[in-house]
């Protein structure tokens, strides 16, 4: 469900948004399968304003049949695969993350989530010269971090700093800047402007569970409409404009005991495409070490389960052997 908002669609105000919740219409659902001529009536709207805009947002929301066969043309001839910037990460990935596709990164604090988020961004933005969104709602970004690891990949100062120039970090410290910032990328993308940056491939954003958590409390059903637009936005962006979208999440237990499993229910399980658990382990030879695992939990084409493990910190990773598939977490 998407909420209304001023912006959602020419001619939705938000004076007139603020009399339609005050009436009980607050979702599109809401608008679209209303009595337009009763709701004129009690908003004190204008009857014609009102079919204006339902005529919009039908046109902007409704789904509308597409021959598989093209579907799979546009596919191919879309899809590109960014690597990670750890070949073991990539090889559990098939390749590296798709275009086209949200892929979590999921794991308890400490896990190495924006480590492996800011390799990635060091990855496309040097490897590959492409430019990187990074929003950033937790404040866990580091500049010296990322540079630190350009530094490790690249000689070249210069090169490295045109490298940072190619990665846009936006602080979004609540879901309605983080809608704010992808909506406004998504109208720079359909005009094809995006100002500063250039040619933009991946949005990483760590992370969606720190916005998202507040607003599932006490009027659990808005925010669940508000985590769905979000959804919406994401896979919006990453469909229609050929981008990977890199996201990372919480994880929590049913039990003390219980297996670790992601945040925010099933409603958000169906966003990511792909699903990777982060773990930090002990490693067995020294006490000291630190080992971090990154475990397969979803993925469309690869068998769940399969496990590497990273070392975030100088960037070498040693593969482990896989583990007996499971059905996922």
């Amino acid at each position: 469900m998407v909420v209304l908002r001023a912006g959602l669609c020419p001619g939705l105000t938000e004076e007139m948004i603020q009399l339609l919740r005050a009436n009980g219409v607050r979702t599109v659902v809401d608008f679209v399968s209303s009595d337009l001529e009763d709701v004129a009536q009690k908003c004190s709207l204008s009857y014609k304003v009102l079919v204006a805009v339902r005529r919009v947002l039908l046109a902007q929301f409704s789904a509308f049949p597409a021959n598989g066969a093209d579907l799979y043309e546009e596919l191919k001839s879309s899809t590109a695969i960014l690597p990670t910037g750890s070949p073991s990460l990539d090889q559990l990935l098939d390749s590296g993350l798709y275009t086209g596709e949200v892929t979590e990164l999921m794991g308890a604090p400490g896990s190495g989530k924006t480590q492996v988020c800011l390799a990635i961004a060091a990855s496309v933005s040097l490897g590959l010269k492409q430019h990187v969104l990074f929003l950033d709602s937790t404040g866990g970004f580091t500049a010296s971090r990322l540079y630190q690891m350009l530094r490790a990949q690249a000689e070249d100062e210069e090169e490295q700093l045109e490298a940072l120039q190619r990665i846009q970090v936006a602080r979004v410290f609540d879901i309605y800047e983080m809608l704010r910032a992808l909506q406004e990328l998504r109208d720079r993308l359909s005009q094809q402007v995006v100002s500063s940056m250039g040619p933009l491939k991946i949005v990483v954003i760590d992370s969606v569970s720190a916005v998202i958590y507040p607003l599932l409390g006490g009027k659990q059903s808005e925010g669940l409409a508000i985590m769905m637009q979000l959804a919406r936005e994401l896979k919006t962006l990453a469909r229609e404009f050929s981008l990977a979208v890199v996201v990372t999440n919480q994880v929590t237990r049913d039990s003390s005991t219980g297996p670790l499993k992601p945040a925010l229910g099933r409603s958000w399980s169906f966003v990511p495409s792909t699903r990777v658990l982060l773990e930090s382990k002990e490693a067995t030879w020294e006490k000291t070490t630190t080992q971090r695992v990154a475990s397969l939990a979803k993925s469309p084409r690869q068998p769940t389960g399969i496990q590497v493990e990273l070392d975030t910190g100088n960037g070498d990773v040693q593969e482990l052997s896989p583990v007996t598939p499971t059905q996922g977490l």
